[in-house]
């Protein structure tokens, strides 16, 4: 019989392909606490006898998710999402015999019971992956280079890694991919699901689940209007937009991103007596001339909308690209590199 999980308690969650080493800590029967710093997500709960043992959140980054089964040549099918990323670690103290199953299908018909789309499950290893794990593919989901950026339960009898050793059983592995909107905020998930079986006794029978979450709040064009744009470009010559969003690597809009370019159509129709460079800018991933051409694809991806869906006037603006060439923040941050891939306006 399945537990149950409150939908009103889930949210969304990203894949991964993670492994740990948990000490005798679980064994003896004194569970652990959640780690220092870790919040609960209000649309996630914990699984019976879990707590939260690795935590991290990244105010803005692209993930891209797998959402067919990793084959050797890659990945079937993909899904890009955009926004604030939180990565939860849960350890399940698996005293009740749960299996790997039983909890993917738990959080699977809670997600679905809250309206939530499956995009992508599968269980057992082989339905995942034809390689040994989700990381040879997706570095992000598992690399231990990930693990030392979260908030970690640090215990001298209590440590966990990535391992794609963990088990060779097929049946101890389940991923899901899900989507789904609460309110304003939009959500992309993925679980990873992994029993912990091993020759050493204290670690043997546990469940680790990782969850990677990314909430995309709906905009807000309040915040943008036709005097405001104004108001910034008379005191500093360009306004910027980190509101204006395309797909990952591409220069395909966004839908929400027709609403803030309307409200930038609405300033350069009220000011047709002057001219207009719109500036595309990315961040430092990539080659300087892949992004070079990037960000003028994206320049003229904005001009077009202007032009075609808001009928403005073509002389007015011309569609730019500068790369890398000028940041707004480090290249060497998430959220330095989300600040550096925007948007500009900037009077002739």
């Amino acid at each position: 019989m399945f537990q149950t999980i409150k939908p009103s308690l889930m949210k969304s969650l990203l894949t991964t392909a993670l492994f740990f080493y948990v000490t005798s800590i679980f064994a003896q029967g004194s569970f652990c606490p959640n780690v220092s710093g870790a919040n609960e997500h209000p649309l996630l709960s914990n699984y019976m006898n879990s707590c939260i043992v690795g935590y991290n959140e990244i105010k803005f980054d692209a993930i891209t998710f797998p959402a067919g089964k990793i084959t050797i040549k890659g990945t079937e099918k993909t899904l890009t999402a955009e926004g604030k990323v939180i990565d939860i670690i849960y350890a399940i103290d698996n005293a009740k015999n749960a299996t790997v199953l039983e909890v993917q299908r738990n959080y699977e018909q809670a997600l679905k019971s809250g309206g939530f789309d499956i995009v992508f499950s599968a269980f057992g290893r082989k339905n995942i992956t034809a390689r040994r794990s989700i990381r040879d593919t997706y570095p992000s989901f598992g690399e231990v280079d990930f693990m030392e950026n979260m908030q970690r339960l640090k215990q001298p009898n209590l440590r966990f890694a990535f391992s794609s050793h963990n088990s060779s059983q097929n049946n101890d592995y389940a991923y899901f991919l899900a989507t789904g909107k609460k309110g304003n905020t939009k959500y992309t998930m993925a679980l990873h699901i992994m029993y912990n079986r091993t020759s050493q006794k204290d670690l043997n029978g546990h469940i680790f689940v990782q969850a990677k979450i990314v909430e995309v709040e709906a905009m807000d064009t309040n915040q943008v209007s036709a005097s405001s744009i104004e108001e910034k470009i008379e005191n500093e010559g360009k306004e910027v937009f980190h509101n204006i969003l395309f797909d990952f690597g591409s220069d395909r809009l966004k839908e929400d991103s027709y609403a803030v370019i309307e409200v930038l159509s609405q300033y350069l129709k009220s000011n047709t007596d002057k001219s207009y460079y719109i500036v595309g800018h990315t961040d430092n991933v990539g080659s300087l001339g892949a992004n070079q051409l990037l960000s003028e694809k994206r320049a003229k991806a904005v001009l077009t909308a202007l032009i075609s869906k808001n009928g403005v006037t073509p002389i007015q603006v011309s569609a730019h690209g500068v790369g890398q060439l000028s940041p707004l923040a480090i290249n060497t941050t998430d959220a330095g590199r989300a600040l550096n891939r925007r948007v500009e306006i900037v009077l002739k």
